[in-house]
């Protein structure tokens, strides 16, 4: 039998079920009014909501995208500047998108979104992750100014559009899937944390197995 094939695809699965247990909040950065007032947007664009059925709109234009969580107390101060922001799309020639991780856990794998709130700058295909002030006057600035340019773009391994990010995606999913078996396990029948960890690693092991057997 041959192991070595399935062992990155075991090792994703492990992984992608604790990452999403250790989600951090990037509270470092909060939002903050900025010094000069912006004049009122033109007209009000929408913000658009996007799930994994149809985030590869982002692929077309420019955008910017901003990923939250219900739970997450920085998510949610950060929603009345990303709202204002939104209203100032059709001036800027973008689209502003918001993607709820919790909903979506394989565009969280396909990002890599490991803090939360993370935003990226999206234009024709290519990532760049915004690291800046999360403010409006910022916001609208980074786009004006195209200081995205001096961004270094995600690689192109690394693109949520790639082959590895997808299939990390699809990871995710099972891993989310794996946790709610987990707090089932735990919380409905009383198994201890430590028995269902054990569980989860002999069904893990198992599956290999039985992948070996097929690659044989």
């Amino acid at each position: 039998m041959r192991f070595s094939s399935t062992a990155p695809y075991l090792f994703l699965i492990l992984s992608s079920f604790f990452v999403t247990n250790v989600l951090t909040v990037d509270s470092a950065d909060s939002p903050t009014s900025g010094a000069n007032k912006l004049k009122q947007p033109s007209s009000k664009t929408s913000l658009i909501v996007i799930n994994e059925d149809d985030w590869d709109q982002m692929l077309q234009g420019e955008w910017m995208v901003e990923f939250h969580a219900p739970w997450c107390p920085a998510c949610r101060a950060l929603q009345p500047e990303w709202k204002s922001f939104s209203f100032w799309g059709s001036d800027l020639g973008i689209k502003v998108g918001a993607v709820d991780v919790t909903a979506n856990p394989g565009l969280s794998g396909r990002f890599m979104v490991t803090a939360l709130p993370s935003i990226y700058h999206v234009k024709d295909g290519v990532f760049r992750q915004y690291k800046g002030t999360r403010d409006v006057n910022t916001f609208v600035s980074f786009i004006e100014e195209k200081k995205w340019q001096s961004i270094e773009p995600i690689s192109s391994w690394k693109a949520p559009n790639s082959m590895p990010m997808s299939i990390v995606s699809n990871f995710f999913k099972i891993s989310m899937t794996l946790r709610a078996l987990h707090n089932s396990l735990v919380e409905d029948y009383g198994i201890p944390y430590w028995g269902s960890y054990i569980l989860f690693a002999f069904v893990t092991i198992l599956f290999g197995a039985m992948l070996g057997l097929v690659s044989c």
